[in-house]
């Protein structure tokens, strides 16, 4: 079973999804393959920061049925590779997407996201996408 890092957005679509439309995500489709899911320590932070206590109980329970990867000086040489081919291509995307994808690229994982327009800038970085939306 392929483990895949999960983008945030992936996560907060299914939570913005109705109850009646949470199998029409494409987290739920994800799981109905038999992925196994991870998410980046920045993903944590992304959806944590806010100030919304029963959201943040809500994102624990998800994180505690997930690996979450953690940020450490591997991911940062990957990140510091990544912003500099991006700034010398003038593509730069938003630091927590650079880091969300240095993440993936140093666990050697592929990256399930809704946001093909950044990600797909990243050099060496294999995304997962929903090909029904």
């Amino acid at each position: 079973m392929e483990i895949i890092c999960l983008d945030t957005n992936v996560l907060i679509a299914h939570k913005r999804a109705k109850k009646a439309d949470k199998d029409k995500t494409f987290l739920y489709r994800l799981a109905t393959k038999s992925y196994q899911f991870s998410v980046s320590s920045i993903t944590v932070y992304e959806l944590l920061r806010g100030d919304n206590q029963d959201e943040d109980a809500y994102w624990k329970v998800m994180f505690s049925n997930m690996t979450v990867l953690d940020f450490d000086s591997h991911c940062a040489e990957h990140a510091a590779n990544i912003y500099q081919d991006l700034k010398k291509k003038g593509l730069l995307i938003e630091p927590e997407d650079l880091l969300i994808a240095a993440t993936a690229l140093g666990n050697n994982m592929n990256l399930a996201t809704g946001n093909i327009k950044h990600f797909d800038r990243v050099v060496g970085l294999e995304l997962v996408v929903d090909n029904l939306s």
